[in-house]
């Protein structure tokens, strides 16, 4: 039985214009387990946002193949896909994305009724997962009248609500000062943990990495290293610099 909930083989993803051709993602392929979160780091161009954005399947791959729980969706339709996605993948985005007109609970029982699955149970749920992440005072503030930390508080229980399988996060504190950054993460971290979810981050941040199970850095659209080891992953966070690791760069 396959231990993973996200398994990647080979992936790529080309682009072609006239004689030009760009490899943005080469070969690219990774597990990750049950409550397994994984920072995404690399230089700008090194293909971690275009990976993110395949994994999400809100972009085809070149070649390739993405499992989720061993269901590949490669080869789906577009309304296939918006299905996945919608069931099985939870999207914590830069900007947040919040329904300007919502307030932080409706904006989480927004995935809920798209999903078809909104209960008196299943609401109550939302407002318990906005107080774990220290919301009770903005359950029914409007996204205008709480501070970026809280949005991207409410953007996290968003992508949680529905009980997606792959949590995914793209620059979750670009907008957070350290304090509010960390404070963000954190929490990110002990929910994928304690509720078994397979998460990925892509950050710029490598202090943040502190949070995370491993680190996976990205050059030139393919794995250059990987760091699993908890003292180099301290040393990483602490220092940003690889070449203090006692990991060494993939051949």
């Amino acid at each position: 039985m396959d231990t993973y909930i996200l398994n990647t083989v080979d992936l790529s993803k080309t682009y072609k214009s006239n004689e030009l051709v760009v490899n943005a993602v080469s070969k690219v392929s990774l597990q990750v387990k049950p409550g397994e979160f994984i920072a995404l780091v690399g230089p700008s161009g090194s293909g971690k946002t275009t990976m993110l954005a395949m994994l999400a399947t809100l972009l085809e791959s070149t070649e390739g193949y993405i499992y989720i729980d061993g269901e590949p969706f490669d080869n789906m339709n577009n309304k296939q896909r918006a299905k996945f996605r919608r069931e099985k993948i939870g999207f914590t985005f830069q900007d947040n994305n919040l329904v300007p007109y919502l307030t932080a609970t409706e904006n989480v029982e927004l995935m809920l009724r798209l999903n078809g699955i909104y209960s008196p149970v299943e609401a109550n749920r939302a407002k318990d997962l906005l107080l774990r992440l220290g919301l009770d005072d903005q359950l029914n503030s409007l996204p205008s009248q709480m501070s970026k930390g809280q949005q991207q508080r409410v953007a996290i229980a968003r992508s949680l609500i529905h009980n997606p399988r792959v949590v995914l996060a793209d620059e979750p504190t670009a907008s957070l000062d350290t304090q509010r950054a960390k404070q963000v993460v954190q929490i990110f971290s002990d929910l994928i943990h304690e509720e078994q979810r397979a998460g990925i981050m892509v950050t710029h941040d490598l202090r943040m990495c502190k949070y995370v199970d491993r680190v996976i850095q990205m050059v030139d659209g393919s794995i250059n290293r990987i760091i699993a080891d908890p003292a180099d992953i301290d040393v990483l966070a602490g220092t940003s610099e690889f070449d203090k690791l006692s990991t060494p760069a993939l051949l």
